[in-house]
């Protein structure tokens, strides 16, 4: 294996542990270790996506994400693990990236481009923005719970971070149909803000149900994962042009399963 051809994963992997490591052993953020992490985390994006701001999009909302989840974890061994585990999902993401937006480059250039790899990237970006959702509103409950933050606030958090994940999924999965020649319907870029908006704010309303539960932060992120899994399914067969009833119906069934499966083995409570 070349290793130099992985430093460009390993070294940004790396920086991020450290800041991250940083704010574990410090007990809290410190401003400038922060702007590291993420003028570090948004370089590296930009760069490995042959300049491209897209991707940033992306490497912001999961390092915000994951920072604050780790304050919602408590004293606890969890804490060193999930220090390593969001370090490693940081490389994956890079290396997703790296994998999407070299296909488009070979596209733009008009070579041969390689499906495999372009529908790895693809669902590597996927998989990352799946987390970033569950760290996202555990993070952000867990900080309402615990700093009594105004409920409006919350929805709003999650509603601007849920809309800005689900823009990017819905632009890359554009671009992955684009370049593999898929079929897909022409949509303009205000109908992707349209979609984006409508799923954050129906994320955010039910966010805001939930509110009402006795429930902790892990309990609630969890059933916002399984939601905006549900939902993304449904609105990629709607952009796909494979709206159904059928597709409607079973995502909307796998939905009510696993947050019923979620809420029947969960500990109750806010703490």
């Amino acid at each position: 294996m070349n290793l130099s051809k992985h430093l460009k994963f390993i070294i940004p992997a790396i920086i991020f542990y450290m800041a991250m490591r940083f704010f574990l052993d410090n007990e809290g953020m410190s401003s400038s270790a922060l702007a590291v992490l993420f003028l570090a985390s948004a370089a590296s994006a930009f760069w490995i996506a042959k300049y491209r701001f897209l991707p940033v999009v992306l490497i912001a909302v999961f390092t915000a994400s994951s920072v604050l989840f780790l304050f919602t974890l408590g004293k606890n061994s969890f804490q060193n693990s999930y220090v390593i585990f969001s370090s490693l999902l940081f490389a994956l993401a890079l290396v997703g990236i790296n994998k999407l937006f070299s296909q488009q480059e070979k596209y733009d250039h008009q070579e041969i481009i390689n499906k495999k790899i372009l529908y790895f990237g693809f669902n590597l970006n996927q998989t990352i923005v799946l987390f970033s959702v569950f760290f996202l509103s555990s993070g952000v409950y867990g900080i309402y719970i615990d700093l009594d933050f105004p409920i409006w606030m919350t929805m709003a958090a999650i509603f601007a971070g849920v809309s800005i994940l689900i823009f990017y999924l819905i632009k890359i999965n554009f671009l992955k149909n684009k370049i593999a020649k898929d079929r897909m319907i022409s949509f303009a870029d205000k109908t992707f803000v349209f979609y984006s908006f409508l799923f954050g704010f129906l994320v955010a309303e039910i966010f805001w149900a939930m509110s009402f539960l006795p429930a902790n932060h892990l309990t609630v992120g969890s059933i916002t994962l399984c939601l905006c899994y549900s939902f993304w399914n449904i609105l990629r067969d709607r952009l796909k042009n494979e709206f159904t009833k059928k597709s409607v119906s079973s995502n909307l069934a796998f939905f009510i399963i696993a947050a019923s499966v979620v809420l029947a083995t969960s500990k109750w409570g806010i703490v």
